[in-house]
């Protein structure tokens, strides 16, 4: 049994007693009654009705969970669910690592696969609670190696998650579901680490901030020839990153999701012809402390502890970070000691110009500019990261509605602006949804 939707909405209410003693109430209320209490749930409702999709890869399965409601008792508890779930099944045709998202849906989705026959008996093998078009493809999807013939069931949700201050957002509505093969990272081999920029810094009276970020995943990693183990574990799903310090001092790399993940440091040209960087500590496998030396590009490498019981390393997705902090040395009176010129600390200001070309669908673009002769910009568009962007930007297809661009400058000198520059603007409603960045 579901618990759906028995009543009127509330608002009813308030325009029946408007209409009290006509004629028009009473064909109101039965109306909304009817609407509310007869309304269809989709077919795949309940655990035991789910949808099977494939087995073959890939699968897109449009769906609806329009006036679906929630099993009245064993279904898995989500704190993000809205409570309008729908069930589909997918037996594995092998052990290919696969993902699983909602990335084409028209509303906040919470999505989880889990294994298990029987509702009150169910593991859950993982769970994304942003699988939709606002985030994807950077934060999306349930990636894992599935076991060959076994049956997973994947349940799709809408996101009811708000803060106080917040409306209430949209929990039901069309998507299409997606399982595929999961490709290999970019970063697989050493030749084609990903950079991590310093994206910015922050000066606080005499001591200085440095800070990066990069997103990444291990799984199809694989090991190149001549690599060492790194964290002392010989692993088997590496990925790599390079990193150059912008001052000396001291530094700290991490990419902790568990201690199954292993990180090595190491400086030097080639996978085969590396240096072990020196090290401060190592709180755990994924985190390393290290005296950093300014101008060197250090080579990182996230890698998965190997299971030796099924002889495979553990595969993941993660955040990678490196950020340094520097004090100036102090004399004897505690006072800063200077060395050549004063730092430049002042931030700088950023600005934003919009312009319109009058072209078909139109297209809009934002040119950026700083005070400060030499800056780069992030920008972030809605509730997207910001990430580095060129001086202009421009926009052609995206949903319609109202959007938000925030952007801010980061000067030669690594001094970010704290207030960045904001535009609000609005796509008419007549060009296709789309977004193109």
């Amino acid at each position: 049994m579901r618990e759906g939707h028995t009543a009127p909405p509330t608002w009813a209410f308030g325009l029946v007693r408007k209409l009290v003693g006509s004629a028009a109430a009473f064909a109101l209320v039965s109306l909304l009654c009817a609407s509310v209490a007869f309304a269809e749930p989709p077919a795949n409702d309940r655990f035991e009705d789910a949808q099977v999709v494939g087995p073959a890869l890939p699968i897109l399965a449009p769906g609806s969970n329009v006036g679906a409601g929630k099993e009245a008792s064993g279904e898995p508890y989500d704190v993000f669910a809205a409570g309008h779930s729908v069930w589909f099944n997918w037996t594995a045709p092998s052990d290919e690592v696969v993902t699983v998202d909602t990335c084409d849906s028209e509303f906040p989705t919470s999505l989880t696969v889990f294994r298990g026959s029987s509702l009150g008996a169910l593991t859950e093998v993982g769970r994304d609670s942003n699988s939709d078009g606002r985030f994807c493809p950077d934060a999306s999807g349930v990636t894992f190696r599935p076991v060959l013939g076994t049956t997973y069931s994947i349940m799709v949700d809408g996101n009811g998650f708000y803060l106080p201050e917040g409306s209430p957002p949209v929990t039901e509505g069309s998507f299409e579901l997606k399982v595929a093969a999961t490709p290999s990272p970019p970063n697989d081999d050493f030749a084609h680490a990903i950079p991590i920029e310093t994206s910015a810094s922050l000066a606080i009276e005499e001591e200085f901030s440095y800070s990066a970020w990069s997103d990444g995943f291990t799984w199809n990693a694989t090991k190149e020839a001549g690599e060492p183990d790194h964290a002392g574990d010989p692993g088997g799903a590496s990925v790599w990153y390079r990193w150059t310090a912008p001052r000396s001092g001291h530094a700290e790399v991490g990419a902790c999701v568990s201690f199954n993940v292993l990180l090595g440091l190491y400086t030097g040209n080639a996978v085969n012809d590396l240096t072990s960087v020196p090290l401060e500590s190592r709180p755990a496998p994924c985190f390393v402390n290290f005296a950093a030396t300014a101008g060197t590009t250090y080579r990182i490498a996230v890698d998965g502890k190997l299971d030796t019981g099924t002889g495979l390393p553990a595969m993941t997705s993660f955040g990678i970070h490196a950020s340094m902090s520097i004090s100036a040395p102090r004399s004897k009176s505690g006072a800063a000691v200077q060395s050549g010129p004063s730092p430049d600390k002042a931030p700088p200001n950023t600005t934003i110009r919009r312009q319109v070309l009058r072209s078909q669908p139109p297209q809009l673009v934002f040119h950026f500019s700083s005070n400060e002769p030499g800056s780069t910009f992030r920008c972030k568009l809605d509730k997207q990261r910001f990430a580095k962007c060129r001086s202009s930007k421009r926009f052609r297809h995206l949903a319609p509605g109202s959007h938000t661009l925030e952007v801010f400058a980061v000067d030669p000198a690594g001094n970010a602006d704290p207030s960045p520059a904001i535009a609000h603007f609005t796509f008419p409603s007549k060009v296709k949804a789309h977004s193109r960045h």
